[in-house]
């Protein structure tokens, strides 16, 4: 764009009005109907659309698709477990359960969190939470 030279690997894109950066994916149409990627100069594109509880928006001048809502799931003391949809489980003794996790195929950052239950001697058990973002792993532990 400035006249420099660079690779040919390195070359954007001017499509439709807008230049994009080599290697940079966008969704495209007021219904997100097409995504587009930037490959060595060329704009390659397939059709896309939105989930079944997603809609296209536009959100911080990027356009994609956003759940329609949001649901919280959440562990009380040690054996209590309330799900997204509001059900109440108890679950005695140790074990490992996954609390959410990103399912099927979506432009969503993939992770998984899981919770196990650990026994601690004679002194019942403590909760270990585990954040699995993509292939890094972070763990907290909690009483």
């Amino acid at each position: 764009m400035d006249g420099v030279c660079v690779p040919h690997s390195d070359c954007g894109c001017s499509f439709e009005g807008h230049y994009y950066r080599s290697g940079e994916t966008v969704i495209l149409d007021a219904d997100c109907g097409r995504r587009c990627t930037c490959s060595y100069g060329s704009m390659t594109c397939s059709s896309h659309s939105c989930g079944q509880h997603e809609s296209c928006r536009v959100e911080d001048g990027v356009r994609g698709c956003t759940p329609n809502s949001f649901a919280t799931c959440w562990i009380r003391g040690l054996g209590s477990y309330n799900t997204f949809d509001g059900v109440m489980y108890q679950y005695p003794g140790a074990c490992r359960l996954t609390l959410a996790k990103v399912m099927g195929s979506s432009d969503r950052t993939h992770f998984m969190i899981t919770v196990e239950k650990v026994p601690q001697g004679s002194q019942g058990f403590s909760n270990v939470l585990k954040w699995l973002p993509g292939r890094s792993l972070c763990g907290k532990q909690t009483s």
